[in-house]
């Protein structure tokens, strides 16, 4: 797993553990800064992470107050564990931070699980485990780890030791597992102090059946007390299969199928290999193929790169199709299956199968290359003979078009809206087939109207240069679309009220002056903010703040024509663009507008009022004059006594801006 990284679960035994608890769970680096270096799923939905978070800082996802006891909390070197209530976030329930020292990847650290709090206290009616055991399949098991009872167990668990969950809660660990009791114990004491969190052991099931499993165990708190949680692993099969290969060795030499074992060390090499092994890989002998260093036999370092990560993080991969080289560096293709096992000595070796099947393959490719490819496009792809006949549409375009028309033409009027078909026919087609090919976006008909397309028509020739077929790809840009018209949207709006920001209201308002100018148009500039704001966000803090200005821009929009233009131009101050509108008339719309905040409900906040500044910007008016002399009238509305509409002075009478708080 890559630090910070919760989105790949397994890929250590500490994140494997944390991964599926249902409760968040940071994990902080034991330093003075405490940086960020896992958070669990439920972590993220909680605090909406995305991506990375090892860059992110932890503090900034609390309050001041939760911060700052947290901290405090994390200081206290002599403590090993601890807990903080907190008060959440917004929106969220109170819960209790139990802080718990532990090590990750080999680095001391802090673990924070976050309990929820019900009405102040925690919400044990249902154990937190319950949910955790319930929704998942693997075998679980909790795990007390002072005397080795067994606390509590999932269903998988009931349904592959065969015991009901009643008697299966009364036994202990060293009821199930075979090994020796003292040895058991040790080992659930290095899963406690994290030192140790994968296990290797053979458990006796009701029915007396001994099986082989991986256990992955780790520590969690639960109502003050540390239990152990253990995730089983039934390896039974996997490890038999091996046996079996060692037991018959004559079926091992006999197999048309490559069957190795090689060493996990850096450069890695085989250290056995039957004799289908020889064959495959072009060796002359045993000698030849185990003095070769594996990376020689690796075609593709990102297929075998994620071939090791997969077999490190599950033990086993089977039947992966791999691109290798033989010692005469041939490509071949192959199926391989690898188990991971430790040795006599504790080493870590790799064994498993190895099938060629690099004629299967071409065969397959020969056969089905087109077909495959094309039919996993999400892509529409159809193709028409000389003759102009269709004879082939793939699954996506089947999936939205249906079954097209076997002439070409009919098929382009069923699949086109009119434009579309003209362009293409009149444009597309004759291009194509003199250059080979042409791009355009066009559209085709769906089931809720036209779907816009980008269109590629490629012409292919055969060696006479006789045209052979005509193919089309379309793919769907719609969803495209949408994203760049939010992307503009976005870019031109104010994101907590929807007014329009300040960069696009001065677009906005230099196409209006042109327009004016050409057609003769006057044009009127309202500029207005909510008086004693500073008072709101003090009194009632931002977020009420925030719901006042969104409000207050709802309550105006419904006053406006659609060719007016309201911006948020910085703080609580707004500006209006009154296209075609004289100065009488933006003084009566101002009016109406006052009037309308000062009637509206802005619970809890009483008595909302809005001072404006009204003035008709002169043709060849810079609007920075203009905007100096509605600042002027919007201080003279507030000098004045505020909740009033003021009319700028003319151009002459323009002073020195003043504003009123």
């Amino acid at each position: 797993m890559n630090e910070g990284n919760s989105t790949a679960p397994f890929g250590d035994d500490q994140g494997r553990l944390l991964y599926d608890l249902p409760l968040p769970v940071l994990v902080v680096g034991a330093k003075q800064d405490w940086p960020l270096c896992y958070a669990n799923e439920a972590a993220r939905h909680y605090f909406d992470l995305a991506g990375e978070v090892a860059s992110m800082s932890w503090q900034a996802l609390l309050g001041n107050a939760d911060r700052q006891a947290l901290e405090a909390a994390l200081a206290q070197q002599e403590t090993t564990t601890a807990s903080v209530v907190c008060q959440g976030i917004d929106g969220q329930p109170p819960f209790e931070a139990l802080l718990r020292r532990t090590q990750w990847q080999g680095q001391a650290a802090w673990q924070l699980t976050l309990a929820p709090l019900a009405q102040g206290t925690r919400a044990g009616n249902e154990p937190f485990y319950q949910q955790l055991f319930n929704t998942n399949p693997a075998i679980k098991l909790l795990i007390d780890p002072c005397d080795g009872r067994i606390v509590d167990a999932n269903a998988s668990a009931v349904a592959f030791y065969g015991y009901p969950l009643d008697t299966l809660k009364q036994l202990k660990i060293t009821d199930i597992n075979c090994m020796a009791p003292e040895e058991i114990h040790a080992g659930m004491a290095r899963a406690t102090s994290c030192q140790q969190l994968f296990f290797e052991f053979r458990h006796r099931l009701a029915n007396g059946e001994i099986r082989d499993v991986h256990v992955y165990s780790g520590p969690v708190l639960l109502r003050e007390r540390e239990y152990l949680h253990s995730i089983i692993v039934d390896v039974t099969d996997e490890k038999r299969y091996c046996a079996q290969l060692e037991t018959y060795n004559e079926l091992f030499h006999n197999l048309p199928v490559g069957v190795y074992r090689h060493t996990a060390d850096p450069r890695g090499h085989f250290s056995a290999a039957n004799p289908a092994m020889l064959r495959i890989f072009e060796a002359d002998s045993h000698r030849a193929l185990f003095s070769a260093p594996m990376s020689g036999f690796y075609y593709c370092p990102k297929e075998i790169n994620r071939f090791l990560t997969d077999l490190e993080r599950d033990g086993a991969v089977l039947r992966r199709p791999l691109r290798l080289r033989t010692l005469k560096g041939r490509l071949i293709h192959a199926e391989v299956t690898a188990y991971r096992q430790t040795a006599t000595g504790g080493d870590i070796e790799y064994s498993g199968i190895v099938e060629d099947v690099t004629e299967r393959y071409a065969a397959q490719v020969n056969q089905e290359r087109l077909t495959h490819l094309l039919d996993a496009s999400p892509d529409i792809v159809s193709i028409a003979d000389a003759d102009h006949r269709v004879v082939y549409l793939n699954k996506a375009g089947r999936e939205l078009l249906g079954i097209l028309p076997e002439a070409l033409s009919d098929a382009l009027t069923a699949v086109h809206p009119l434009w579309a078909r003209r362009l293409i026919q009149e444009k597309g087609i004759p291009y194509a087939m003199e250059h080979g090919h042409w791009y355009a976006e066009t559209a085709v008909l769906g089931r809720d109207g036209e779907i816009p397309v980008s269109q590629l028509i490629v012409t292919r020739r055969d060696e006479n240069g006789d045209i052979e077929s005509i193919a089309t790809i379309m793919r769907d840009i719609s969803q495209a679309k949408r994203y760049q018209a939010e992307l503009e949207y976005h870019a031109g709006h104010d994101p907590l009220t929807g007014a329009v920001n300040r960069n696009r209201f001065i677009d906005l308002l230099v196409r209006e002056r042109q327009e004016a100018r050409r057609n003769g148009r006057v044009l009127s500039l309202v500029m207005f903010d909510i008086d004693h704001f500073k008072r709101v966000n003090d009194t009632f803090g931002h977020s009420v703040g925030d719901m006042v200005l969104a409000k207050l821009v709802h309550t105006c929009s419904a006053l406006l024509r659609e060719v007016d233009v309201l911006a948020r131009w910085g703080g609580e101050e707004f500006m209006l663009l009154l296209p075609g509108t004289p100065l009488a008339g933006a003084v009566t719309l101002a009016e109406r507008l006052r009037r309308a905040v000062e009637e509206e409900d802005f619970s809890p906040v009483p008595g909302i009022t809005s001072s404006f500044g009204v003035a008709e910007l002169g043709l060849d008016e810079p609007e920075s004059q203009c905007y100096k002399r509605l600042d002027e009238a919007l201080y003279r509305a507030k000098a004045d006594g505020r909740n009033r509409v003021c009319l700028a002075e003319p151009l002459e009478g323009a002073g020195k801006r003043r504003r009123v708080q």
